[in-house]
């Protein structure tokens, strides 16, 4: 089985044995299946809590993402916002850092997608990169991606859009990413959405 770059540095855990959890892992897959068609059908928001509103272990790590090389810097903040009282904020340290989320949805090349999200920026280098990202991993491996940038220096909060991004190849997820590689700065986002193109 190929595992998507997105998904092989998220993993966790080990896996569950026996038929019990078989049947429970089988079943919560047919829930999310059913969950994400009705998403896609009804054309509604793909991610889930991208506002970063819920914070039930209050670690900083928003409900359904992931994290990958963020800091203690890194985290849910509701100090600032576009919408609702949270957002999420990366500073800038010389790393590589993700913030993700895995959606179970499968598709091929002739699937168009619009990414949008509120961003922010303070200070941030003309080094690096500071984005909101969505990759499509590919079902037979390999995956392709498609960003909304986040200007160096200083940015009030505005509203980002990417119209149209789709997989170059049959896919069997989608992940969306806010990514900062900044040597120094502060980014902050929120309101991410990831909806089918009309």
């Amino acid at each position: 089985m190929n595992i998507s770059p997105m998904r092989h540095l998220l993993a966790n855990g080990s896996p569950r044995r026996g038929r019990a959890a078989f049947a429970m892992w089988l079943l919560a897959g047919l829930a999310v299946a059913t969950l994400a068609g009705s998403a896609l059908a009804a054309g509604g928001n793909l991610v889930k809590n991208g506002s970063f509103e819920k914070d039930g272990n209050g670690d900083g790590i928003p409900n359904k993402w992931g994290d990958l090389g963020t800091t203690g810097l890194d985290k849910r903040v509701c100090n600032t916002s576009a919408v609702g009282k949270c957002s999420f904020r990366m500073v800038g340290e010389s790393v590589n850092k993700f913030l993700v989320q895995e959606l179970a949805i499968s598709g091929d090349a002739s699937d168009d997608f619009d990414l949008s999200a509120w961003t922010r920026g303070k200070d941030l280098d003309l080094t690096g990169n500071a984005q909101v990202i969505v990759f499509f991993n590919h079902t037979g491996g390999g995956v392709n991606q498609w960003s909304i940038g986040i200007p160096d220096g200083t940015s009030a909060w505005t509203f980002r859009l990417f119209i149209g991004a789709s997989s170059t190849a049959d896919f069997d997820s989608i992940s969306v990413a806010i990514y900062n590689s900044k040597v120094s700065g502060k980014m902050w986002v929120d309101k991410v959405k990831l909806v089918p193109s009309p």
